[in-house]
């Protein structure tokens, strides 16, 4: 591997942030609620981040006409303890029932 696990680290931390600040205009895009650190018994020492994805222009326009707002908004709590992640998405309006 031409690049240490470390070196890896670092510029995939970099290129999630530059594509983030690059996807990010007005009210769309990505917003970063909560990044802090964390340590758990199964993941180890890593970041914690709460974040809400607003997809308004990144679905079909088909799918705009017919979607409501809420529906296109999705928060994403991550543990990355890279190179262990978890990451669950949350829907306001996506329900499972059984």
């Amino acid at each position: 591997m031409p690049m240490s696990l470390e070196e890896y680290h670092v510029a995939h931390t970099y290129v999630v942030m530059k594509m983030s600040q690059q996807h990010t205009t007005g009210n769309e895009g990505v917003e970063v609620l909560e990044n802090k650190d964390f340590e758990d018994d199964v993941l180890g020492k890593g970041r914690y981040t709460n974040k809400v994805y607003r997809l308004q222009s990144k679905v079909p326009s088909w799918l705009t006409t017919f979607a409501p707002a809420d529906a296109l908004i999705m928060q994403e709590e991550a543990w990355n303890a890279f190179p262990r992640c978890k990451s669950v998405p949350i829907f306001s309006q996506v329900s499972v029932n059984h």
